[in-house]
């Protein structure tokens, strides 16, 4: 958000101007620099979960296309793992295409583009489009069906002069630089944030989540002021046990760097689980309540037995 209003780069309003089919097929077609079929339906913030018990994913814009599939997503945080969430994000999309005893011959083309507001692989790229190949005989082709693109707006000054430069720079500085293209976002932008019952809605969504990852910044400092309590207390019980200062000193080092890995990772387990089923149960008070107050935190901890 910039002075109170909702960007193209905010995923409420990304997911709202994905919900127009010109838009979104010029948008697909900019970025993957080729035509696509003319688009049957698309679902914003499509939840899909292969089992009850597996990890779910989310789909900002899931696209179906007379001959494709494609799912785009708006990235304005670095959450690492990006490889792995492109693989697991595949592995969803053609679970649905594919009905029970169908070839996988009928498994039609997909893409997944990810519009980064940071550099997903910190290469300095632009466009970093991934791929799979024969490492013996590059020149094989695999025959897969899919692309993968994930781009970084920061980085489009290094795109030659055409429309996904100048996408790239909307995205990234709200400024249209004058492209047609941009110019019916930028509009499709002011006419949202005079959406007012939509707009307020979702700018509170918004402020609550930043709310909550500036919660989990605060959890994990804390996680890792605990391993740095464990470690010292397990520093000092070796470096006793060894009696002199050399072996305290060792103690206290060795303690301290397993005490703050293992305080980080209980840490953020323990306070990802109370957040997730306190969200289940629709506590969203209890939510802010647990990132803020420390003894309310260890009440609800007790609650769930965590």
């Amino acid at each position: 958000m910039k002075d109170g209003m909702l960007e193209f780069s905010d995923w409420p309003m990304f997911d709202r101007l994905m919900e127009d089919k010109a838009l979104c097929r010029e948008l697909i077609e900019i970025i993957l620099d080729e035509p696509i079929s003319d688009i049957e339906y698309i679902v914003t913030e499509d939840d899909v979960r292969p089992t009850l018990t597996n990890h779910g994913v989310r789909f900002d814009a899931f696209v179906k296309t007379k001959g494709e599939i494609c799912d785009i997503e708006m990235q304005t945080t670095k959450r690492g793992a990006l490889g792995r969430r492109l693989r697991y994000s595949q592995g969803a999309l053609d679970t649905q295409a594919l009905h029970k005893g169908e070839s996988y011959k009928k498994l039609p083309p997909c893409y997944i583009i990810f519009i980064c507001m940071h550099d997903p692989f910190c290469k300095g790229l632009p466009v970093y489009t991934l791929d799979i190949e024969c490492r013996e005989d590059p020149g094989t082709g695999v025959g897969h069906g899919f692309i993968w693109k994930a781009l970084s707006a920061p980085a489009w000054e290094k795109l030659p002069e055409g429309r996904l430069r100048n996408l790239l720079h909307y995205v990234w500085t709200g400024d249209t630089g004058g492209d047609s293209f941009a110019g019916r976002l930028a509009v499709a932008v002011d006419n949202a944030n005079e959406d007012e019952e939509w707009a307020m809605e979702k700018r509170a969504l918004l402020t609550f989540e930043e709310d909550l990852e500036i919660q989990k910044q605060i959890a994990i400092e804390e996680s890792q002021e605990l391993g740095r309590e464990i470690g010292l207390a397990e520093g000092l019980a070796e470096g006793r046990a060894k009696g002199l200062a050399e072996g305290l000193a060792e103690g206290l080092a060795e303690g301290r760097a397993e005490g703050l890995s293992e305080g980080i990772d209980r840490g953020e387990a323990r306070f990802g689980a109370l957040i997730e089923k306190l969200m289940s149960a629709g506590r969203m008070e209890d939510v802010s309540l647990a990132a803020k107050d420390a003894d309310a935190r260890r009440a609800l901890f007790a609650e769930f037995d965590l």
